[in-house]
């Protein structure tokens, strides 16, 4: 069974030693992969090791756990004629001015995968207990995932 190729969208550079190189390029010749997943195995052995599972580490990258509470503020909307004017955070519910402040949700259409999806321009939905936002989430194109 052949295995499906893994597209990573994040760089890093690592300046080295030319001999270091080298022996980067024989080590992973050695073990029969590229030199940059040599590296890469390399990292996460070194990590773990360290006491960071990059498994256990990972933050969610779901709408909401992105925008809902950024930096222990909320998202609220304010709704005026049935509409949404504006959409802001706030440490505490902005209702006690009088307006019609309602709490915000973000949602991915489908579950989101950073490798895979794009997240489109957000819809929001009007509830009456608050406004749901909605991110139509779509794949990428061949060549860019």
């Amino acid at each position: 069974m052949a295995r499906e190729a893994v597209r990573y969208s994040d760089s890093l550079t690592l300046r080295c030693q030319p001999e270091v190189s080298a022996l980067i390029d024989r080590a992973a010749l050695h073990k029969g992969c590229k030199p940059s997943e040599y590296v890469r195995q390399g990292v996460l052995a070194a990590l773990r090791a360290d006491g960071f599972d990059p498994s256990q580490d990972v933050a969610p990258r779901d709408a909401g756990s992105l925008y809902d509470l950024v930096d222990g503020q909320r998202r609220y909307a304010l709704i005026e004629g049935g509409q949404v004017v504006t959409m802001s955070y706030h440490a505490t519910d902005p209702a006690a001015d009088g307006r019609d402040w309602r709490p915000v949700t973000h949602r991915d259409s489908e579950p989101f995968d950073i490798v895979k999806h794009w997240r489109l321009q957000p819809e929001p939905t009007i509830e009456a207990d608050g406004v749901v936002v909605t991110y139509p989430v779509v794949l990428k194109a061949a060549e860019m995932a």
